[in-house]
């Protein structure tokens, strides 16, 4: 065999393809979660600003709000590993999941494994139920959501009490989730981490998707454009105010 042939069977698998990986998650999916990293850290952050009324802490807030909102449309008109259709499954295929994980005769999956995408679902609610709670939350002193007012002091209060209690929900499931993937990358051999970074994992026999379609960069727009008037307009209309305390 010569050495350009040997140079093609490296790159073209047996099925004709043009690359030895296959696209993961698209440009979409992964700005998503890397914009979401970025603004709970940036919320977790700013709550220790010397800022009386926490400008930084909400703007961090209503941008999770969004990208939340932006995912829940995304799983179902995005890309095919991003649809909830695609990982979303029964908690008996979870358990069943994690007892291949613990015998060692898992499956490799291109998307969410049924116990990543309870993760994913988990982390989301856990996140929506954050900034609800601040959106209902105040001090008693500057800083308050656009809905503390609605509720009264007293139940401001309690929503502000539960606001600082819930971020641990959410750092728990960080937790878990990181030490998922660090397992998955280091322990399994599964390019996880570098999958979240350029879209792509090496070609397997994967047991969700096969032939997996990017979304649409249109439809993502369209989809961000709609939770940012969900986002705007559920505040604004309801009287309340972004920024004042």
């Amino acid at each position: 065999m010569s050495a350009a042939e040997r140079l093609l069977r490296r790159h073209f698998d047996p099925e004709g393809s043009r690359r030895p990986d296959v696209l993961a998650w698209d440009l979409p999916t992964r700005l998503f979660k890397w914009g979401l990293v970025i603004a709970v850290i940036t919320a977790w952050v700013s709550s220790g600003f010397d800022d009386p009324a926490m400008t930084v802490h909400k703007a961090a807030g209503y941008t999770i709000l969004t990208l939340v909102i932006y995912r829940v449309l995304w799983g179902f008109f995005g890309g095919t590993t991003a649809r909830f259709s695609t990982f979303l499954t029964s908690p008996a295929a979870v358990v069943a999941y994690l007892k291949t994980v613990w015998a060692g005769t898992e499956r490799p999956y291109l998307g969410h494994n049924p116990a990543g995408g309870l993760m994913i679902i988990g982390l989301l609610l856990a996140c929506a139920v954050q900034v609800a709670l601040g959106l209902f939350s105040s001090d008693g002193v500057l800083a308050s959501g656009p809905f503390a007012d609605a509720i009264g002091g007293t139940w401001s209060s309690r929503a502000a009490t539960l606001h600082s209690i819930w971020f641990y929900v959410i750092l728990g499931l960080a937790v878990v989730h990181i030490g998922v993937n660090l397992f998955h990358q280091f322990i399994k051999r599964d390019n996880l981490i570098g999958a979240m970074l350029t879209g792509r994992k090496a070609r397997a026999p994967f047991a969700d998707v096969r032939n997996p379609k990017r979304g649409s960069s249109l439809t993502a727009l369209l989809c961000l454009g709609v939770a940012i008037s969900l986002v705007y307009g559920t505040v604004v209309l309801s009287g309340g105010t972004f920024f004042a305390g």
